[in-house]
């Protein structure tokens, strides 16, 4: 049978979220259809080997999320971007809800909007402005898979342009640890939730959601049935 599928790279680094459903499909032809978007990523380093043995599923490099693996807990996770400090995170990631998921609700930030919407004299602060990031407890989640770390060596500017030359704030403000002046990150913290900027999606299964990971932040609610939900997740660079 084949799979009705026509998102491309393209338009996911312009529009930065992409929804379609799939209906009931393997991980390998999540794979399949994930690799004619980009490249796959594949684990680099010893912790992403123990997290892929961990909750990788039939397909590699489609990795379990929530059922009793990974963010498995039914509380919220707050605003986040995936991996902040590490140098080779992916610029696009795939989560499809694979069963379980009716009720759940996953929300994003447009970065890109939020940033056309500045102020030009607040545009031109964040211009200049550079930051570092890492994890605590408590920041976006109490998850103990993740241990508290800060990578200095990893460098970012407030003011992001994407491979398509999109531009916008790469502003994950849980998971950043010095750089911006706390009166200007409390202006932009305050001006990305305006609800003109998020988009929430009700899950249903079958649902995929690509979103682009630099000028967007994702927040999964909390969800009492997160014990049945199993979703899937892909990075791609």
């Amino acid at each position: 049978m084949s799979i009705n599928f026509n998102i491309t790279r393209e338009e996911i680094f312009t529009k930065l979220i992409c929804v379609t459903n799939l209906g009931d499909i393997t991980p390998e032809e999540e794979m399949r259809l994930a690799e004619t978007i980009g490249n796959v990523k594949r684990p680099i380093n010893k912790r992403q080997e123990e997290l892929a043995k961990k909750f990788n599923v039939e397909a590699e490099g489609v990795m379990h999320i929530t059922k009793g693996a990974l963010f498995g807990h039914k509380e919220v996770l707050d605003w986040h971007a995936d991996k902040p400090s590490d140098k080779d995170r992916a610029s696009l990631v795939w989560i499809y809800a694979k069963r379980g998921s009716e009720g759940s609700i996953t929300s994003w930030i447009d970065n890109k909007k939020a940033y056309e919407d500045l102020p030009e004299d607040i545009k031109e602060k964040c211009k200049h402005v550079k930051f570092t990031c890492g994890f605590k407890k408590g920041g976006y989640t109490d998850d103990p898979t993740f241990p508290e770390h800060h990578n200095k060596d990893v460098v970012y500017d407030l003011v992001h342009t994407n491979k398509y030359n999109k531009v916008g704030l790469f502003f994950p403000f849980n998971q950043i640890m010095e750089g911006i002046p706390n009166e200007l990150f409390e202006y932009l913290k305050n001006h990305i939730l305006q609800d003109k900027y998020r988009y929430d999606h009700h899950w249903k299964d079958g649902d995929l959601v690509l979103s682009e990971q630099w000028l967007t932040l994702h927040k999964r609610h909390a969800f009492e049935r997160m014990d049945k939900r199993l979703m899937h997740r892909i990075t791609i660079e």
